[in-house]
C-alpha cells in the first residue's frame, strides 16, 4: 500500500537523522502529505505527535551512547539539546533515572524502538528494559516438552500454568508468593522455582547460566498470557533488530512476580523476560 510506504519513508528519513536538526516538512514530503495532515495522520495513528517521536528515539539512543563512555554534554548536543541540563531533564523524564545513573546497565530504562507501519503498527511502546550480568544458578521444577519450534508456544504455556487444566505450580509447591521462573530452552518448557521456595521432591534441576541478560519488564496487573506474547513481540520484532545486540538462540527466561491472594495477584503482578545476548 502506498500510504504505508510513505509514511514508513517517512519514518526513515526521521531515524537517519537523529543527530541532526529535523526538518519535519522534509519528512511530510516522504510521506506525500502536507506538514499539517501529515502531523495530524501520525498522531491520529501513534497516539503521540511527531516531536514526541523524535524525542523519545533520541533519549533510548542515548542511551547506548552513554554507556559507551561519551560524556553527557557531548550526547546533549548530538541529539540536538540546547544545554546538558535541558538533556538531563528530559532524559530524567523518560527513564526516571540521571544520564550518569545510565551508565550502569543494571539500572533499568525506558526505550521506545523505531516505529515502523504495516497493516499494524508496530514499534515505538515504552518497553522498560536493562542489562544484567547474572552468575549461574539452580532452580527446581517440572518440564513439559513442547517441541522445536515456538508456535503456539504460550498456549502450550497457559495450559502448564493454568489451575483448571495441567496447574502444574501445585506439583512444586503450595500457593504463589514469590518468584517463578519460565523456563523455554531448545523446545522443552519447565515451570521453576528456586530450591528453598519448593516444597515437594521429585523435581528437577536447572541451571541458569551464567551470562549477560536484556531483561524486559511489563507493566504490573496484566495477565500471562496476554503480556508474555505482546513483549516478546516487541522485543524480537522492535528492539532487538536494532539494538546492536545478538541474541543467543534457544534459550529464554521468563520470570514471574506472582501473590498467593487472588485480589492482590490481580492487581500487583508481573512478568519479566530474560534474553541471553551477546
Amino acid at each position: 500500500m502506498d500510504i504505508l510506504n510513505n509514511l514508513n519513508s517517512a519514518v526513515s528519513y526521521i531515524e537517519n537523522h537523529l543527530a541532526d536538526e529535523i526538518d519535519i516538512g522534509q519528512a511530510a514530503m516522504f510521506a506525500a502529505e502536507s506538514k499539517q495532515g501529515f502531523i495530524k495522520l501520525f498522531r491520529s495513528l501513534t497516539n503521540m505527535t511527531v516531536n514526541d517521536y523524535i524525542r523519545k528515539r533520541r533519549l533510548s539512543l542515548a542511551v547506548n551512547d552513554l554507556r559507551k563512555g561519551a560524556k553527557v554534554i557531548d550526547v546533549a548536543v548530538k541529539y540536538c539539546w540546547n544545554s546538558a541540563d535541558a538533556f538531563s531533564r528530559a532524559f530524567s523524564f523518560q527513564h526516571n533515572i540521571t544520564p550518569s545513573q545510565a551508565r550502569n546497565p543494571e539500572l533499568p530504562v525506558n526505550i521506545y524502538p523505531p516505529l515502523s507501519f504495516e497493516i499494524i503498527i508496530k514499534g515505538a511502546e515504552k518497553m522498560e528494559m536493562k542489562i544484567l550480568d547474572v552468575d549461574e544458578f539452580e532452580v527446581y521444577g517440572v518440564t513439559e516438552h513442547f517441541g522445536d519450534t515456538s508456535d503456539s508456544r504460550f498456549d502450550k504455556e497457559r495450559i502448564m500454568w493454568d489451575e483448571n487444566y495441567d496447574n502444574t505450580p501445585k506439583r512444586i509447591c503450595n500457593g504463589y508468593n514469590g518468584v517463578w521462573y519460565g523456563i523455554w530452552n531448545n523446545g522443552n518448557y519447565s515451570i521453576a522455582r528456586m530450591k528453598n521456595d519448593t516444597e515437594f521432591d521429585d523435581l528437577e534441576k536447572m541451571i541458569i547460566p551464567k551470562g549477560k541478560y536484556a531483561v524486559f519488564t511489563s507493566e504490573k496487573g496484566g495477565y500471562a498470557g496476554d503480556e508474555l506474547p505482546r513483549l516478546h513481540n516487541l522485543i524480537y520484532q522492535s528492539w532487538l533488530p536494532t539494538s546492536g545486540y545478538k541474541a543467543q538462540s534457544g534459550l529464554e527466561i521468563e520470570v514471574f512476580h506472582l501473590w498467593t491472594d487472588r485480589a492482590e495477584r490481580r492487581e500487583k503482578r508481573y512478568y519479566e523476560i530474560w534474553v541471553p545476548i551477546e
